[in-house]
């Protein structure tokens, strides 16, 4: 669709991404610029605002599509959607006050209209919130906004292991690496008095420094798989390549030996470039968690001594397994290089303090106002509110 000029300037301060004073100003200085006057329109005075860093693209998008957006959420300004990948569907934001990006990541559906599904959803993101790793994917608060509901995430770069595990197997040496720093995380994970139970590839997340983090859901995690509809849920169904044999029992919630198995089912990956018991539906792959032997690492080339440390990490009696995740860093030490042995000492962003100071005051603020009876609504998905179609 075509926009006239003043039409978009009039969505750009509907947005509320910038107001009439700045609109009128950069108004008059797009007026000035060669060409626009004659040839100028909605569309050729976007592009110059994006160039100018004063819209993303996202935003213009939406705006040409006749749509104010909506951009801000509470605190947070949307100027991008993740369209494929790990986090595809969250949006990148800024913190108004601080610009400090962050992820948000919406949430819908039933658990955000029942009072006590929602209070309890809230509740564990709010203890996940309290975690500071730099081996574990930092939360910072959740937002109710009655109609939106979200979570707010650091943003991260890089991609996950099952993306560079499709490309092919690990070195040895870079498997063991990758596997013992998601270890550390998950180590600070478990003392803090959490399970994860859903680690694999796809919820380890390698940085361009180098660093490895281990991605939490913020609401499932510890959560045991839903075994009656794993069939018919794809992406559930993948959770069975990493499932420990003590599922096969009904009502089996996950627990640290069965997150140590998960990791070692996610290490045979890594080393071997497929799972250890790949093909095969839901039950049979339980089944072979449970009785099947896995195939020897040594076949993939991989040294005797790692094959062994897989086959306890992976072993079928939870008592024989590696009982805690500093044994499993202790032991899995050893295959790497010391010159590489720590994760690499990132400086955080800068706006990161700041931001945190904003957490802080606004939370100190809540805790003296009063709560409002829960009475949550049906919470909507943002990409379905703006609707674009340019």
């Amino acid at each position: 669709m075509s926009i006239a000029i003043p039409d978009f300037w009039k969505l750009v301060m509907d947005s509320q991404l910038l107001s009439p004073e700045q609109c009128q100003s950069l108004g008059a200085e797009y007026g000035h610029v060669k060409g626009a006057a004659q040839e100028g329109n909605a569309r050729t005075l976007s592009e110059w605002m994006i160039s100018r860093n004063i819209l993303s693209r996202y935003q213009a998008k939406i705006l040409l599509a006749g749509h104010p957006g909506p951009f801000v959420y509470g605190d947070y300004q949307v100027y991008d959607r993740l369209e494929s990948g790990r986090y595809a569907g969250a949006f990148r934001a800024v913190h108004g006050l601080t610009r400090h990006p962050v992820l948000l990541h919406f949430l819908t559906g039933a658990r955000t209209q029942d009072p006590t599904a929602w209070a309890n959803s809230v509740a564990r993101a709010n203890a996940l919130c309290q975690l500071k790793h730099p081996n574990l994917q930092r939360y910072f608060e959740v937002v109710d906004l009655t109609t939106f509901k979200f979570i707010v995430s650091e943003d991260l770069e890089g991609q996950t292991l099952a993306q560079l595990v499709g490309a092919g197997p690990l070195e040895v040496g870079d498997a063991c690496r990758t596997m013992r720093i998601a270890a550390l995380g998950l180590y600070a994970l478990h003392h803090s008095g959490m399970i994860h139970g859903d680690v694999r590839p796809h919820n380890v997340w390698i940085e361009p420094s180098g660093n490895v983090k281990l991605l939490v859901d913020p609401i499932e995690y510890g959560i045991g798989p839903d075994l009656a509809n794993l069939a018919t849920d794809a992406d559930a169904a993948l959770r069975t390549d990493y499932l420990a044999p003590e599922f096969v029992e009904p009502g089996k919630v996950p627990d640290v030996l069965t997150d140590v198995y998960a990791l070692g089912c996610a290490t045979y990956e890594t080393l071997s470039g497929k799972p250890p018991f790949e093909g095969g539906d839901v039950t049979q792959k339980l089944r072979r968690h449970a009785e099947e032997p896995i195939r020897p690492l040594r076949e993939f080339g991989v040294p005797e001594a790692v094959d062994q440390l897989v086959s306890y990490l992976m072993a079928k009696n939870p008592g024989v397994r590696y009982q805690d995740l500093g044994t499993v860093i202790e032991q899995i030490s050893p295959f790497i290089d010391p010159a590489r042995l720590n994760p690499p000492v990132t400086s955080p962003i800068a706006s990161l303090p700041t931001y945190e100071a904003a957490l802080q005051t606004k939370q100190t603020a809540a805790q003296v106002s009063p709560t409002p009876a829960a009475n949550p609504t049906p919470a909507v998905n943002p990409a379905a509110a703006a609707n674009p179609t340019a």
